[in-house]
């Protein structure tokens, strides 16, 4: 039967596609908008659940913390519940008794150093302008506004402030960490198993030897800041003491307290000590300064480097960045999450990447070389001989 052709053009009409197929780079910048986009959105929704994600990263710190503690005891056949309420507990009475003893110390202090700010910071302002008048000419150098320097510390006040709801939002979020972190070692099993059901079966075992450094790495900050905030106390309260300067139990109690973050408790001690040193004596305020330079040059070289730095195994340098970047991020909380996550990225960064295009060690390539020239050895010997018993077989025939 003849093919009538208008019917056949007409088929081949509507066969054709109406859109042409896109090409490959309109592929990939397809992906790579879509890429931003995600990206977008989820840094948005990280800004708007900030709270929600620092007190998450607390809670995962205090648990890789109290972990080795718990796999501890329940070799001893001690439940993981009971562990950790005997360290909540211990913790507590820890507090409890070290307020009870010094509390009192503390109070009449801190009553005396707030009775006297006031005087201490207009003698500060008049010696100040003792200063201005003797610089002469170049007082400019030494200009400083105190109106400035308020607005800051009120600015600094309140980004710490900020991250919660006021006081009952930092109560409600410290109970929701120690919950949080509560939780995560008592199910911590169950837990695993259930993240590893959405990964893949081949990628388990490389999965699993995460886990362990990555605790370590977490667990170490918090024990080793603890460490540090406890040495920089003692260091400041025993100074301080030798030098007569007044309030020195109260001083050193905020350097520890406040030292949670690295370095920034000593420099809050250290601005209310140079504040009451240099009411007591102007000569007392140098030397109180030239205290707290050394004893940031000991916090940095020493105190971190090896009591915190060793733990999350970080340089004292990439410390003070992560604190810096963390704290114009996300205030007080975000310098406290960002040492373990930089931390954390870094270990994940040397598995994944540099591992992957680091050349072997030279001792692995002399190996390798030496393996290899053994095995061409072997292989022409065996060459050799087959070549050798093929010629006495064509003799012989």
């Amino acid at each position: 039967m003849p093919v009538n052709p208008v019917l056949s053009s007409a088929k081949t009409v509507r066969l054709t596609p109406r859109f042409s197929p896109m090409s490959n780079s309109q592929v990939q910048a397809l992906r790579i908008a879509c890429y931003l986009m995600v990206a977008a959105i989820v840094l948005w929704l990280a800004h708007e659940l900030k709270t929600v994600i620092i007190s998450f990263i607390l809670a995962l710190m205090l648990a890789a913390a109290m972990t080795p503690v718990a796999e501890a005891w329940e070799r001893k056949r001690i439940a993981r519940p009971v562990t950790i309420t005997v360290i909540y507990v211990a913790v507590a009475l820890l507090y409890l008794f070290l307020g009870i003893a010094l509390f009192p110390a503390i109070r009449e202090q801190g009553k005396t150093l707030m009775a006297n700010l006031p005087n201490d910071i207009e003698n500060l302002a008049r010696w100040y302008d003792h200063v201005l008048a003797f610089a002469g000419d170049k007082a400019a150098l030494v200009t400083f506004s105190p109106a400035d320097s308020k607005e800051f510390a009120m600015k600094a006040f309140g980004r710490t402030i900020d991250m919660t709801t006021g006081i009952f939002g930092l109560v409600l979020n410290s109970v929701l960490v120690l919950f949080l972190a509560g939780y995560f070692v008592i199910n911590a099993k169950n837990l695993w198993k259930e993240i590893f059901r959405w990964i893949p079966g081949d990628m388990h075992e490389r999965m699993s030897s995460l886990i362990e450094p990555l605790q370590d790495r977490l667990g170490g900050y918090v024990r080793g800041q603890i460490l540090v905030a406890s040495a920089v106390a003692i260091f400041f309260v025993a100074c301080l003491s030798l030098l007569h300067v007044n309030y020195a139990l109260t001083l050193g109690a905020v350097a520890g307290l406040l030292n949670i973050v690295p370095y920034i408790g000593s420099f809050a001690a250290a601005c209310f000590a140079i504040l009451v040193a240099f009411n007591q004596n102007p000569l007392l305020g140098l030397l109180v300064m030239i205290l707290f330079a050394v004893e940031q040059w000991i916090e940095s070289n020493f105190m971190v480097p090896i009591l915190l730095g060793r733990q999350v195994e970080m340089h004292a340098l990439a410390v003070l960045v992560a604190m810096i970047v963390g704290a114009t991020l996300a205030g007080i909380a975000g310098a406290i999450v960002a040492i373990p996550i930089v931390s954390i990225a870094i270990y994940l960064g040397e598995e994944f990447y540099v591992k992957k295009i680091a050349p072997p060690p030279l001792g692995v390539v002399g190996m390798v070389v030496g393996d290899n020239a053994e095995k061409q050895e072997k292989n022409e010997t065996s060459a050799g001989a087959t070549e050798v018993s093929e010629i006495a077989g064509a003799q012989v025939s």
